[in-house]
């Protein structure tokens, strides 16, 4: 960030960590998060029609920020290690977690899903790692950067499926998804601009 950058508290990672992000970065994410919505609005209905499933995602989205700024706050608050090892192990610990939670979960509620799901345990290794794998690289990212940073640049994540898609699975993109795909990228490319500065 620029030594002339005024720093405004508009984020929830201030609030938890005092980590701020100035006007630019701010409006960078803005355009970003602006072009998702262009593509996943249906045009010419009613506000109210998806209004649950609105609220859900929205939910969903809270939470999913709060739990990188969180993860954040955990990389930088162990006391040793450089980045790469102190992302790992807040990862290692973060998972052994999500596991004994899903298996005393599992236990008390579905242990036939239980067994089924350790019944077919070695196809299930693949998918495992390359998960395992997905998760080391975002907690790097949150080693390195604000959880914000992170997230915004993971909208690119928004394109690929929709490239995948059309060259695929041979779908037709809108002039919407188009224009929405073109407003991420911009503010993606943005942001890298302001944080290379």
């Amino acid at each position: 960030m620029g030594k002339n950058q005024h720093v405004v508290p508009h984020e929830s990672g201030w609030a938890v960590m005092g980590e701020g992000l100035g006007w630019p970065v701010l409006a960078a994410i803005a355009v970003a998060t602006s072009g998702v919505l262009v593509m996943t609005v249906k045009p010419g209905a009613p506000p109210w029609q998806d209004a649950g499933a609105a609220l859900s995602g929205l939910g969903a989205a809270g939470l999913l920020g709060a739990s990188a700024i969180c993860f954040r706050g955990g990389i930088l608050a162990l006391p040793s290690g450089d980045f790469l090892i102190r992302a790992t192990t807040t990862l290692v610990l973060s998972l052994a977690l999500q596991t004994g939670i899903l298996l005393i979960w599992m236990v008390i509620l579905d242990r036939r899903a239980l067994a089924a799901s350790l019944s077919v345990w070695r196809t299930s290794l693949l998918a495992g790692l390359l998960g395992a794998t997905a998760s080391q690289f975002w907690f790097i990212g949150f080693a390195l950067t604000s959880a914000a940073n992170v997230r915004t640049l993971a909208l690119v994540e928004v394109v690929l499926a929709q490239g995948i898609s059309v060259f695929w699975l041979r779908q037709r993109a809108s002039a919407r998804q188009l224009s929405g795909m073109a407003v991420v990228v911009a503010g993606v490319a943005a942001l890298l601009r302001l944080q290379a500065a």
